[in-house]
């Protein structure tokens, strides 16, 4: 089970994806915005929400196993 944080960051990735996604197909902006624009916000969204998405999840198994590692050391501590 991931933290809130973990989350929170795959909604954000999920929303700058899903935005950068509607730029580029022309759901978003007005027809007199330059067509250049609208393409350049889209793939930048996209790919902050890719990136989002995927530091999210290896800092959520980073987490995962460093808290493994200290449940580990504290067992091998608390043994005779």
């Amino acid at each position: 089970m991931g933290s809130f944080f973990t989350y929170i960051g795959y909604g954000a990735g999920a929303f700058f994806s899903l935005i950068g996604i509607a730029m580029i197909l022309d759901f978003v902006f007005p027809k007199d915005v330059p067509a250049q624009f609208k393409y350049i916000m889209g793939f930048t969204l996209l790919l902050y929400g890719i990136y989002r998405v995927t530091t999210t999840y290896f800092k959520a198994k980073q987490d995962t196993r460093l808290l493994k590692e200290d449940d580990e050391t504290t067992k091998s501590n608390t043994l005779p």
